[in-house]
């Protein structure tokens, strides 16, 4: 069974991670203020579709937000949090990123992975 509590607790964590308020989520994902606060305070379970924006949002999966759980996945703390500053970076220090690693070109299958990196 879900926990409303629990849920609202990552979904604070990873807030607090992305450097975004409250008010960004609302602004960006079209989640009244209302239903956000009620969903970190832990009232309530979000439905399907304010989980789908609270994670893009967010840069996790759902399945994180709803179980604190990742599977299929063997990425270490340290890789999550620099898969998330990536991701939360500007293009300069993207393609900065890549040089670096010898990546030539973006991923362009990026966006199908993306949803299984918490």
């Amino acid at each position: 069974m879900l926990n409303a509590n629990e849920i609202g607790n990552r979904i604070r964590l990873k807030i607090k991670e992305s450097g975004l308020k409250q008010k960004d989520i609302v602004e960006s994902s079209g989640i009244s203020k209302a239903a956000l606060s009620n969903y970190i305070s832990g009232n309530r379970v979000p439905d399907t579709e304010a989980i789908y924006k609270i994670s893009k949002e967010l840069g996790t999966s759902i399945e994180w937000i709803l179980t604190g759980e990742y599977t299929n996945e063997n990425f270490s703390e340290d890789e999550r949090r620099i898969i998330q500053a990536y991701k939360n970076a500007n293009s300069g220090i993207k393609e900065a990123t890549r040089k670096l690693l010898d990546i030539n070109e973006p991923c362009s299958t990026g966006k199908s992975s993306d949803s299984k990196i918490g």
